[in-house]
């Protein structure tokens, strides 16, 4: 499995795709249907057999679009791979997943190069990059967010998404929503944007928050070879009190993250930032950290209470 750098544009890419005659798999393409018909439609057996290696057989029965964005880049990689079993370049794959999900696919990925499948792949996350230095207006408004005893459950769907969670927020901060893929983080966010109505509760806030979703193809900015620091530019110089940021630092270099972390840290002086992610640093940087599982809000303090009591935070920072 072989790591292709775009520091110097699509040269890498291109000489790989002469030499191994591979197909290029964008991971950003959209899909519709059913989960199961996407990865077993061509070969049943080979889609029960990548469901497994995967493990995403559980998500057979949902349609692609009430997954997750890491559920999403999952069922993604099953529909290439289903496709072909020559050489491939998969780009972007690892974003959007949690760390051990991310460890997993590598450890996959590596063993299916050991059945003749030839793999490449881009991560701009390994990257250095430019610095792109965001400008940070401060917020003058008083922030204000309720969310009271809400749930909400996609369409057919016989579980819940997110099931009775409460949160409330006076003042400035930031705050960390952390969870596994499918733990109902975005869904979450969504829910507090009110692009999505809960069945039950009611969520308050002093004025519209400003929203950046997870998936980059569906925020503004479409035609920018820098969409995502576009977007996040335009979160930033907003003087709106209450900023929610869905998984913010996919598609930023090193350089990048960096600076997003300084503009994060000023912007929640004034403004109160929610921010879904599986980033260890941004944690690092919390007020408060909300743990979602299943739907179920399962932690809710400041950073260093959260700290003493996850054993996952003391074997994932050990083992950075």
């Amino acid at each position: 499995m072989r790591w292709l750098s775009l520091e110097d544009g699509h040269e890498m890419i291109d000489d790989w795709v002469r030499t191994e005659r591979a197909r290029v798999v964008h991971l950003d393409t959209p899909l519709a249907g059913k989960v199961a018909s996407l990865v077993s439609a061509d070969d049943a057996l080979r889609g029960a057999e990548l469901a497994a290696l995967l493990q995403i057989d559980h998500l057979f029965h949902k349609r692609f679009d009430e997954c997750s964005s890491g559920e999403r880049q999952l069922v993604r990689i099953a529909h290439a791979l289903s496709k072909s079993t020559g050489a491939l370049v998969l780009i972007e794959p690892f974003r959007h997943l949690d760390r051990f999900r991310s460890e997993h696919l590598s450890m996959l990925l590596r063993r299916l190069t050991n059945f003749g499948v030839r793999i490449a792949y881009t991560d701009r996350a390994k990257e250095r990059g430019v610095a792109d230095r965001f400008i940070v207006a401060k917020t003058i408004a008083s922030p204000r967010l309720d969310v009271i005893d809400v749930s909400y459950r996609h369409p057919l769907q016989p579980s819940y998404a997110v099931e009775h969670v409460s949160y409330e927020a006076r003042g400035p901060g930031l705050t960390v929503c952390i969870g596994t893929n499918g733990s109902g983080k975005s869904t979450l966010l969504e829910l507090i944007v009110k692009s999505l109505r809960p069945l039950y509760g009611k969520i308050k806030w002093a004025e519209r928050p400003v929203y950046v979703p997870a998936e980059l193809e569906y925020g503004p900015y479409p035609h920018s070879p820098k969409r995502r620091v576009d977007q996040l530019q335009a979160a930033f110089a907003s003087e709106v009190s209450l900023l929610l940021l869905d998984e913010p630092t996919v598609g930023l270099t090193e350089l990048e993250r960096r600076d997003f972390e300084r503009a994060l840290s000023e912007k929640a002086e004034t403004a109160h930032i929610m921010c879904a992610t599986h980033e260890e640093q941004l944690i690092n940087l919390a007020d408060r950290i909300i743990c979602l599982s299943n739907g179920m809000l399962v932690f809710d303090g400041d950073r260093s209470e959260y700290m003493k009591r996850s054993a996952l935070w003391s074997h994932m920072s050990s083992s950075s």
